[in-house]
C-alpha cells in the first residue's frame, strides 16, 4: 500500500453533497476513524438547505424508507425521529383499471417497518410547524458526530498530477471563492447536478450513468380523507399506459406524493394525463380538480451504472455511481457509502483500493442483480400492459380457492415493490411453471409436450 494514499491522523475529507449518500459516508467515516484511533476532519458541502419548504429544500424523491434500510439505520444507531415520519406503511394496494388488491408482507402477522418522509421540509404550501426534513435530520446526526456542515457550493476540484499529493478543492461564490486541500474527496452529488459532467471531463475515465426523467408532485388533501381513502397503503397503478413504467401514490400526513417513471423522459403533460385517468380520479375527493399551482418536479434517475467512479483520493457514490435499478435509491446510497468508507479507512484511498474494495464488490452486489431486475420489469410490463392478464393476476391474489397461488403472487409483487430481496431471488420464484400457467391461463407443460409430439411426427 502506498503510504501517501492512506488516511491517517489529521487527514481531511471533503464530501460534495449533503443528501443521504453524503451523510451516510460521513457517519461511517466517523465510525471507522474512531475504530482506527485517528482524528480526521470531515466536511460536507451543500448549498441547498433542506430546512426550507418547496423546491429550494426538496431532494426530488418519493420519500419511502424501505424495511431493509429502516433496520440498517437502527443497527447504526440512526433512529428516525418521529417528527420526520409522515406515515407508517402497512401494505401496497395494487390498482388496475378494473380491480384492486392490498398486498401484505409475505410472513403472516409481520408488521413491516416502512415509513414515508419528506426529503426537504415539505411542500411549499405546508402548514406544519418545525422541520420535518429527513435529509436535514441525517445532517444533524453526523453534525453531532463532529462532522462540519458547510452551506457552500464546491465549484470545482483538481486531482493531483503527482501521485500521493492532496486534491485541491475550490468552493464559494465568485466574490468569496477559496481553495483548500483534501486527502479524500467524496462525490455524493447525485444525477440531478452539473457536477457529473465536470467529473466526466477530468480524464480519468469516469462516465456518468444513463438517466431518464421522472415526474413527481405533492397534492394536499384533508388528513381524514387520506386516512379513509389511502390508509397506510402505497397505491401502485397498472393502467395500461405504455409510456409509464411505474406509477404510485404515496400517502403522507396531509399530502399524497404522486411518482411517475416512464420508459422515456416524462413531462408535466404525463402527470396531468395520469391524474385525469378515471381510476385515479375515483381516489380523489368529489369535484377535485388539478390545481393550477402545486409542488412538482421533473427529476432524473439512473437506469445504468457509471464507469470508473474512482481515482486516487476520489470516489463517487450514490446514484451518480451505482444503485439498484428503479428501486431503493436511499438504501443503495447507504450500502455504497458503507462499502466505500470501509475501503478508504481499511485499504487506502488509491484508485486501485476503490476499484477492488468498493466498485467491483458493488457491481457484484447490484449490477448483476439489476440484469434480473430488467427481466422482471419486462415481464411486469408485459402483464401490466394487458388488461385481461393484469386483472387475472389481481383476482388470483384475492382468491380464497387457491391460497398457494395467491400467496406466491403476493410475495413476488410485494418484493418487487418494496425491494426487500434481490431481483434474482424474485426472478427464480417467478419462473415457477405452475405459477406461469395460472397467471397466463395456459399450461406450459402441455404446450411443451404438444410441440415435442409435433416434432416427433414430422420425423
Amino acid at each position: 500500500m502506498n503510504n501517501n494514499l492512506i488516511l491517517k491522523n489529521g487527514s481531511r475529507i471533503a464530501i460534495i453533497g449533503g443528501g443521504p449518500g453524503g451523510s451516510f459516508f460521513a457517519h461511517f467515516a466517523s465510525r471507522y476513524a474512531k475504530e482506527a484511533g485517528i482524528d480526521v476532519s470531515i466536511k460536507i458541502f451543500d448549498k441547498k438547505s433542506f430546512c426550507q419548504r418547496g423546491p429550494r429544500g426538496c431532494n426530488m424523491c418519493a420519500g419511502v424508507i424501505s424495511e431493509n434500510l429502516f433496520n440498517s439505520l437502527e443497527e447504526e444507531g440512526i433512529n428516525i425521529a418521529d417528527f420526520c415520519v409522515q406515515r407508517k406503511i402497512e401494505g401496497y394496494c395494487f390498482q388496475t383499471q378494473d380491480e384492486s388488491v392490498v398486498l401484505h408482507h409475505p410472513i403472516p402477522g409481520h408488521i413491516p417497518k416502512i415509513v414515508t418522509v419528506f426529503r426537504g421540509n415539505g411542500p411549499l404550501q405546508s402548514e406544519h410547524e418545525g422541520n420535518v426534513s429527513f435529509d436535514d435530520y441525517l445532517l444533524n446526526h453526523v453534525r453531532a458526530q463532529g462532522v462540519e456542515i458547510i452551506s457552500d457550493m464546491v465549484k470545482d476540484f483538481r486531482l493531483s498530477v503527482r501521485k500521493g499529493e492532496p486534491v485541491k478543492v475550490i468552493c464559494g461564490e465568485r466574490n468569496s471563492e477559496h481553495e483548500f486541500e483534501a486527502d479524500l474527496v467524496v462525490g455524493a452529488f447525485g444525477v440531478n447536478t452539473g457536477m457529473m459532467e465536470k467529473v466526466a471531463n477530468m480524464g480519468f475515465g469516469y462516465r456518468p450513468p444513463k438517466t431518464v426523467r421522472t415526474c413527481q408532485c405533492e397534492i394536499i388533501l384533508n388528513r381524514e380523507y387520506i386516512e379513509e381513502t389511502f390508509g397506510n397503503n402505497i397505491f401502485v397503478f397498472a393502467l395500461g399506459k405504455s409510456e409509464l413504467k411505474f406509477a404510485s401514490i404515496t400517502p403522507k400526513a396531509d399530502y399524497v406524493t404522486v411518482n411517475l417513471v416512464g420508459r422515456k423522459d416524462l413531462t408535466r403533460n404525463n402527470l396531468v394525463d395520469f391524474l385525469d385517468h378515471p381510476t385515479v380520479k375515483k381516489l380523489m375527493p368529489a369535484k377535485w380538480r388539478i390545481p393550477n399551482s402545486f409542488c412538482m418536479c421533473i427529476s432524473k434517475i439512473p437506469i445504468t451504472y457509471a464507469k470508473h467512479p474512482y481515482a486516487d483520493r476520489f470516489v463517487v457514490l450514490g446514484d451518480a455511481s451505482i444503485s439498484r435499478s428503479y428501486k431503493s435509491g436511499i438504501e443503495s446510497a447507504f450500502n455504497m457509502a458503507k462499502m466505500s468508507a470501509y475501503t478508504a479507512f481499511k485499504n487506502g484511498v488509491s484508485a486501485k483500493s476503490f476499484m477492488n474494495g468498493y466498485f467491483k464488490p458493488a457491481k457484484r452486489l447490484l449490477a448483476r442483480d439489476n440484469l434480473y431486475g430488467i427481466m422482471m420489469l419486462k415481464i411486469n410490463d408485459y402483464i401490466s400492459s394487458n388488461r385481461q392478464l393484469v386483472n387475472r393476476q389481481v383476482k388470483l391474489v384475492k382468491s380464497t380457492d387457491d391460497v398457494k397461488t395467491a400467496s406466491q403472487i403476493n410475495e413476488i409483487l410485494w418484493n418487487m415493490l418494496t425491494g426487500n430481496v434481490p431481483y434474482k431471488e424474485i426472478f427464480v420464484k417467478a419462473l415457477n411453471l405452475r405459477l406461469i400457467s395460472k397467471t397466463l391461463s395456459f399450461n406450459p407443460l402441455s404446450w411443451i409436450r404438444k410441440k415435442s409430439g409435433n416434432y416427433s411426427n414430422v420425423n
